[in-house]
């Protein structure tokens, strides 16, 4: 009777405090509902409802005034900034080709990534993931039945998106379903995974990408973390260290106009970031060190959007074939 209760005891708890991914109001976007990753620019088309693929995004810290630990899910101010900001300007960028899946999380709040080496902030990181796995988890059950999958994220989302590629991708029989990883504006290591691996080209799929956005000439060697990171450019999607021009950039977005406007800036690959010219218009302003990470989809909105439908198309080609 002892051990009786104090299972009971064991399940209740972890039931109060995991978070219930069956209520809409706990994601960010669910291709069902009327959000913000339904938006558009102008031009373009939502093709959620026929989409044959889906991404599940995880999207980056936006409880920027919290000291320590983990914001609040249900904080109405945060969740607008979640929806009004990544959710509207980067996750719709897959509203072309997929099914829009994005999990409100209890993210780790800003300042646990300038104390990141302590307990107490790799606690406050556990927990968000711990909401990240539980959502992808209920997806996988409820929404996925079988359908192809990209994994994306941006920041403290990409950070959760490596966590989540090797738990439940790298080597499994799930990794099958994987079109492609998106791991925008978070160093990533080709150590982190075993068998998943950079996709090389434009046209790949199965693996990941990665960068994150610096101006030209950006000095990060202070910032171990960029250390040989994977940097893939978005305008050309090669490892080629060689500049590509602004001719390449189809086109960016800003809340300065309301379509998307090419040629805003040409980019390289550099050692561990991505270089880019000064964006020619647009606001987009740096923050410290010449670091664009607010701006990581934004001033390569078209290229993202066009590569998701290119991967989408090789690798519903590449099944068609087995």
């Amino acid at each position: 009777m002892r051990n009786l209760f104090f299972l009971v005891f064991i399940l209740n708890f972890h039931i109060s405090f995991c978070t219930d991914y069956s209520k809409s109001e706990h994601w960010s976007a669910l291709p069902t509902v009327k959000d913000n990753a339904d938006w558009v620019p102008a031009g373009l088309i939502n093709n959620q409802d026929s989409a044959a693929v889906d991404v599940f995004f995880i999207h980056p810290t936006t409880d920027m005034t919290g000291f320590s630990g983990n914001s609040d899910m249900d904080d109405k101010s945060i969740n607008r900034q979640t929806d009004n900001f990544p959710i509207k300007f980067q996750a719709s960028v897959f509203n072309g080709s997929c099914k829009v899946y994005a999990p409100r999380y209890r993210q780790a709040v800003l300042n646990n990534f300038f104390t990141r080496k302590t307990d107490k902030s790799q606690k406050a990181f556990d927990l968000a993931y711990a909401d990240v796995k539980e959502a992808f988890e209920y997806y996988l059950k409820n929404y996925n039945h079988g359908r192809p999958i990209i994994i994306a994220g941006h920041s403290q989302g990409s950070m959760h998106a490596q966590r989540l590629l090797r738990e439940f991708f790298d080597g499994t029989p799930l990794q099958k379903q994987l079109v492609e990883a998106y791991i925008i504006g978070y160093p990533t290591h080709e150590n982190q995974f075993q068998f998943l691996k950079v996709s090389e080209n434009a046209e790949e799929s199965g693996g990941y990408i990665s960068y994150c956005t610096f101006g030209m000439e950006a000095n990060v060697s202070f910032l171990p973390e960029y250390g040989n990171a994977v940097v893939v450019n978005p305008l050309s999607w090669t490892r080629e260290k060689i500049y590509v021009s602004s001719a390449s950039n189809h086109g960016s977005i800003s809340k300065k106009w309301d379509g998307v406007k090419p040629k805003i800036c040409g980019a390289r690959c550099g050692n561990g970031i991505l270089e880019i010219d000064k964006p020619a218009e647009g606001g987009f302003t740096p923050l410290v060190f010449k670091n664009y990470h607010l701006y990581d989809y934004s001033l390569f909105y078209m290229n993202i959007r066009e590569n998701v439908a290119v991967r989408i198309k090789e690798f519903q080609q590449k099944k068609s074939v087995k």
